[in-house]
């Protein structure tokens, strides 16, 4: 019995040591110290400045798109029309946008075709061989754009409407009275507009709003109304695009001096707001040049011809007889950064219109390209249309700033 309490005694201490055991071990786990965290490292935040969005547009600008008999006669005996761009055309075709005048109009087998006579109408094969050049864009308001009246204007625009990716701009059908002229180039927004001073055959009132006018037909001076039509339409054109180029037929014919209005009109289009203005009508080359202080303008006064095949213009001098047989190819580049437009690298060359003493093998040739040898063949070399006279002319017309590379010797 003795012995059987004693083991009973026993556990009871034992279990007594246990619980006190298990409590001292516990109190001891809450007294002991936490671990310490680690304190987080604060990586600093670099802001880092967001790239300018740049984009840009290569553009050439040429003249007058004058397709004269000659030039039909050099086709009909066999001549082959792409060999006259031949030179010019590469560079059309690494451009972004290329720009001319097109003062001859594209008719339909009703009309009478015509080179000569101040009254131009060239057939469709015309259309054909100017849409395969890489043109993209052509101002059709010139003083030849009624010589075949409001048929002739439906028939150029319908052309190149249905036939070409080209955009004309200065004459309009009904349907495209209210609509603006705007290209996208590489994210760039081009807007046109194109005007001439009055058209040889004259337009009656009634079919006036079809083509691009800068002044009363018939008045020699540009009145406010006038003025302000264009500053408004300029200054609404402006609200929509990136860069507005305005083409303008004007001034006097051979002269390498602009005309008073010629000056006056560039300052107008300049104040509403014009980035690019492009003249046109002289058949000679006249000034490039910067206007503008707030808002700056880049303006050609003339290209001269880009086409041209007159040996012989009795209305005027020896001296722009020669001054009729080349023209100027500008390039630029449009660069748009930040929503800022900048106009850089322009450059211009003289482009002879060759063709030799019996009126064939029509081309057109840089001056650079030019040589002696090619130049004693030109139909006009003997009446001193030589390398020299062009060369001169370029440098007395146009600045040194617009003069390219090659011209410049550098």
């Amino acid at each position: 019995m003795k012995k059987r309490k004693l083991r009973k005694g026993v556990w009871v201490v034992l279990g007594i040591l246990i619980v006190l055991l298990a409590a001292v071990g516990g109190s001891l786990y809450f007294l002991k110290p936490k671990e310490q965290e680690e304190p987080k490292s604060e990586i600093p935040v670099v802001e880092q400045e967001e790239t300018p969005k740049v984009e840009s547009a290569n553009l050439t600008i040429v003249g007058d798109l004058l397709f004269e008999q000659p030039f039909y006669n050099f086709l009909d005996s066999g001549g082959n029309g792409k060999d006259y761009f031949q030179n010019v055309e590469p560079i059309f075709q690494q451009d972004d946008m290329t720009i001319g005048n097109m003062e001859v109009v594209i008719g339909t087998d009703d009309m009478e075709m015509s080179g000569v006579g101040y009254s131009f109408c060239a057939p469709e094969s015309i259309g054909n061989l100017v849409s395969s050049i890489d043109l993209d864009v052509l101002s059709t308001a010139n003083n030849h754009t009624y010589d075949r009246g409001l048929k002739g204007i439906q028939s150029t625009i319908n052309y190149f409407k249905k036939n070409t990716d080209i955009l004309t701009v200065g004459t309009y059908l009904d349907e495209d009275l209210q609509k603006d002229k705007i290209k996208e180039i590489n994210g760039i927004t081009f807007g046109f507009l194109s005007y001439t001073y009055g058209t040889n055959v004259r337009i009656p009132v009634s079919e006036r709003q079809y083509v691009g006018l800068y002044r009363e037909p018939g008045v020699t001076t540009v009145t406010e109304e006038y003025k302000k039509k264009l500053q408004d339409e300029v200054s609404a054109l402006q609200k929509k695009v990136d860069v507005v180029i305005v083409m303008m037929h004007w001034g006097k014919e051979f002269t390498y001096t602009p005309s008073d209005e010629q000056i006056e009109m560039a300052h107008l289009l300049n104040k509403a707001g014009a980035d690019i203005i492009i003249g046109n009508h002289s058949h000679s080359i006249e000034p490039i040049g910067w206007i503008g202080t707030d808002h700056v303008s880049l303006v050609y006064y003339s290209l001269g011809n880009f086409v041209s095949a007159d040996n012989n213009i009795t209305r005027t001098s020896e001296e722009f007889n020669n001054a009729y047989q080349f023209g100027l190819l500008s390039t630029l580049q449009i660069l748009k950064e930040d929503d800022k437009i900048s106009i850089n690298h322009v450059t211009a060359e003289p482009i002879i219109n060759y063709y030799d003493k019996n009126f064939s093998n029509f081309e057109l040739i840089p001056l650079t390209s030019y040589d002696e040898e090619k130049a004693a063949t030109h139909n006009r070399y003997a009446k001193n249309f030589t390398k020299e006279y062009v060369s001169a002319t370029f440098e007395k017309v146009v600045s040194e700033e617009f003069r390219n590379e090659k011209h410049n010797g550098n």
